[in-house]
């Protein structure tokens, strides 16, 4: 149903918007461009083209141009000291933004390669703006261009993290331009909601945390009624229909006529089963990483929340109703004390089993792999070596092997004339399949020819699964970006006997072949890269 504008403007009041004659509204607007040592970022100066909107809209705009790390300190704190007399707030962040695990950064002009160590002092917290936004639920908006990759030191991930948005604020991200294009047009529109500006969003925005479809950031003023007028007032609340916007009408209207019909609604929500799971839930006060272990608990026993970021989306609330109904609960997909117990439980229990499961898979494709060791010759040939390593890459003697192949190999090159020599040369500095078909055509019995056999079946081979590393690649950058993450990674293998390598960090060939391992037991699609099911079955591991 489509509310009339003038209870659309009422709506908005109805979550603390005041008139802007009432308060001046405050932004802050801050655009990096030029850095004195990292790469430019090219858009960061468009930043300045929020301030004409923004003023006309009744904000004041605190703006900071190529700001270093102290003048983005003074700007944020002139605009925190500026909150008390605004009703709503925008942030706007243009520039080299870096994470760690706890918070991102918005890096002043003047940084140099930063650390975990270090960058408290090099950049202006953006968890600390999202902080400071949540003190206007319902009239809080940051925005977060994109930028160029920043050259970042250890601890340190280039673009923001995973963020921790209060209640009742809204971020989007994207390119400048989008961003600039959503604020002009749709988000400073009196009347219009931020979920009615995202549906029209320009490509590449995208939005989290507060998304009301139809509260308006700006109220429509010249529609609103007047503060007197109850009967418009309780028009407005009936049409919001929630707990909340009917216990404003009682407060401001403690002896209006229409106070026993919001008494009975008001108890008619609270005895609705699902409105009391969600407020049983809510009493439980779950911190972001209880509900990551609860995301996980779900994942390993088969129902996917879409992503485990601590933050109960609707794939996390379609996996825990579908996990609630596999056990015939109760819940609408909001949980219980006992039902998190019960569902910790399962997970542990699942764990073991499929721990288990992986064992004795690794057991019999261990004896497999001995025994195909043994059919082709423990390797004594070199045919027999790399028949081995076609089906065993990472196996049991796959090191061995691969010594005994560079042995052979190198005894070939010292065989071979120095004209094919220096074709082969080429060849392997070229690397594609069509390279290696070409040496085959001219040098059909040649010396490499074994060699250029086998790199031409792993090229057809790696270009058919390329779609699937690629996915992989990405979905690791996601999970497993940060470098205490890829720690926690490489421990954990190495914790299973799986040979990581140097436990730094560092994802070299010697962890991929880990990966591999531990991926090919358990049935996850073979990539070498920690994907989320990967994770997932990685903390389960014992």
């Amino acid at each position: 149903m489509k509310l009339n504008l003038k209870l659309v403007a009422l709506a908005g009041a109805l979550i603390g918007l005041a008139l802007p004659a009432l308060a001046q509204d405050v932004a802050l607007v801050i655009g990096n461009r030029s850095y004195e040592h990292q790469s430019g970022v090219r858009d960061a100066y468009l930043a300045n083209e929020a301030v004409r909107p923004l003023e006309d809209a009744g904000f004041r705009v605190l703006l900071g141009q190529d700001a270093k790390a102290n003048d983005q300190f003074d700007l944020a704190s002139e605009f925190y000291d500026a909150l008390d007399g605004a009703d709503r707030v925008v942030i706007l962040l243009a520039g080299h933004i870096v994470s760690d695990a706890r918070d991102s950064w918005l890096l002043g002009t003047n940084a140099r390669k930063q650390n975990m160590f270090t960058i408290g002092r090099a950049g202006l917290s953006v968890g600390a703006i999202l902080e400071v936004a949540g003190q206007k639920p319902g009239g809080a908006i940051v925005m977060i261009a994109n930028g160029r990759v920043p050259t970042v030191g250890y601890g340190l991930n280039a673009g923001p993290g995973e963020l921790d948005i209060p209640q009742g604020v809204t971020v989007i991200k994207g390119p400048i331009a989008g961003l600039l294009s959503l604020l002009e047009q749709d988000l400073l529109e009196p009347g219009n909601s931020v979920g009615a500006a995202m549906e029209r969003a320009p490509r590449g925005v995208t939005a989290e945390g507060f998304l009301p479809a139809s509260i308006p950031f700006l109220p429509s003023v010249a529609l609103l009624p007047a503060q007197d007028d109850e009967a418009s007032y309780w028009e407005a609340v009936r049409s919001v229909g929630t707990i909340e916007a009917l216990l404003t009408y009682i407060e401001r209207h403690p002896n209006g006529q229409h106070l026993f019909e919001a008494n009975q609604m008001i108890r008619a929500l609270r005895a609705s089963p699902e409105r009391q799971a969600q407020e049983a839930e809510n009493r439980l006060n779950l911190n972001r990483e209880q509900r990551r272990q609860i995301q996980r608990n779900l994942s390993i026993l088969g129902f996917n929340p879409r992503g485990i970021d601590g933050v109960f989306g609707p794939g996390s609330r379609a996996a825990i109703g579908a996990w609630q109904q596999s056990r015939q609960l109760d819940g609408y997909g909001y949980l219980t004390g006992n039902q998190i117990v019960a569902l910790q439980a399962a997970a542990d229990t699942r764990s073991h089993d499929l721990e288990e499961e992986a064992r004795l898979q690794q057991q019999e494709q261990d004896q497999q792999d001995a025994s195909y060791w043994r059919q082709t010759g423990r390797g004594t040939t070199e045919a027999g070596l790399r028949a081995y390593l076609r089906r065993y890459p990472d196996g049991l003697y796959s090191e061995i092997a691969q010594t005994r192949i560079d042995e052979f190999e190198n005894d070939d090159r010292n065989r071979a004339a120095k004209a094919e020599r220096d074709y082969w040369d080429a060849v392997q500095s070229n690397g594609s399949a069509k390279a290696y078909r070409q040496y085959l055509e001219k040098y059909p019995n040649g010396v490499f020819a074994n060699t250029a056999e086998e790199r031409l079946v792993y090229l057809e081979g790696s270009a058919q699964d390329e779609e699937l590393i690629r996915e992989a690649k990405a979905e690791e950058a996601r999970v497993a970006g940060n470098g205490i993450a890829r720690l926690l990674v490489e421990q954990k293998l190495q914790r299973l006997g799986l040979k990581p390598g140097r436990v730094d960090g560092t994802f070299d060939e010697d962890t991929r072949r880990a990966l591999r391992k531990f991926q090919r037991a358990r049935d996850i699609p073979v990539t070498g890269y920690v994907t989320q099911q990967t994770i997932v079955r990685l903390l389960a591991a014992r």
